[in-house]
């Protein structure tokens, strides 16, 4: 029995670690060949390693998803060592809290600084629609291709300490949308994912910055943060994983979803309810 992405090709974008090691892990472990692609070559390496030794062909490559540039090297770059692109996961992200790392004030608009607003806005929504834009063209000769961006419950409702990354991926959620449609004609298939809570570095950085400065979380270890975060707001009772995001990637990606675009799809315990 084949598997669900036999010999397909698959771009993820910040591929190096954490959410996006377990998403090209999963689809490499469904037959696709991943391209890594990621800020931190050396990360995206160790992941494309990981790839090949799953017996999956991949290809790591340095890509800085806020300069149009890079993004257009990507897909080119991709196309012409990997002879095709069948997916792109756009997964690059940010927290931008670099300016509440240190603080010991409770997060505020105040003390959120111009600069984190806009890595946040240029990552995870800027880069999201340069990677689009790229691949749109491809993906419109070919008459085939599947988008999968990913956002967060962050998009769903906002949180009070990090409100800019809340607004950067509300933005991914409704980029997606419009993209959906314009490609749709072209049998192109674009979705997002939206995580919840998930333990990668990108979370325990989060934590930290909480245990500092946010009265709830005052205090308390990253660890201490997640169990109560889970306990508070997630229905199953558990945290999500890499895979468990990975898992709903793959699904998306494969030809079980065919009919499925335009949709924003949480993978979060309950926690959200649209």
């Amino acid at each position: 029995m084949g598997k669900r992405l036999d010999e397909k090709v698959a771009i993820v974008t910040g591929g190096g670690g954490g959410l996006g090691e377990g998403i090209c892990l999963c689809l490499a472990r469904e037959g696709a060949h991943v391209v890594v692609s990621d800020v931190n070559l050396g990360l995206a390496e160790k992941v494309s390693a990981k790839v090949k030794g799953i017996g999956q062909k991949s290809l790591a490559i340095q890509t800085d998803v806020r300069m149009a540039d890079q993004c257009q090297k990507l897909i080119d770059t991709s196309i012409r060592e990997m002879g095709r692109i069948d997916i792109l996961v756009c997964n690059a992200g940010v927290l931008g809290i670099g300016s509440l790392m240190d603080s010991t004030e409770a997060p505020s608009l105040e003390n959120i600084s111009e600069e984190d607003w806009d890595q946040t806005i240029d990552v995870n929504l800027k880069g999201v629609f340069l990677c689009n834009r790229a691949i749109a063209p491809y993906f419109k000769r070919q008459k085939k291709g599947k988008i999968i961006n990913i956002a967060s419950i962050g998009g769903r409702r906002g949180l009070a300490y990090v409100p800019h990354y809340c607004a950067s991926k509300a933005g991914v959620i409704v980029l997606s949308q419009g993209v959906a449609v314009q490609l749709a004609p072209f049998n192109v298939n674009v979705n997002t994912i939206c995580p919840g809570v998930i333990w990668t570095p990108m979370w325990e950085k989060l934590a930290k910055m909480l245990s500092k400065s946010y009265p709830p979380f005052k205090g308390m270890s990253p660890n201490e943060i997640l169990k109560a975060r889970v306990q508070n707001t997630i229905p199953l009772g558990k945290p999500q994983t890499p895979e468990g995001i990975g898992n709903a990637v793959v699904f998306l990606a494969s030809e079980e979803a065919n009919e499925i675009t335009a949709q924003a799809i949480n993978v979060d315990g309950g926690a959200v309810f649209n």
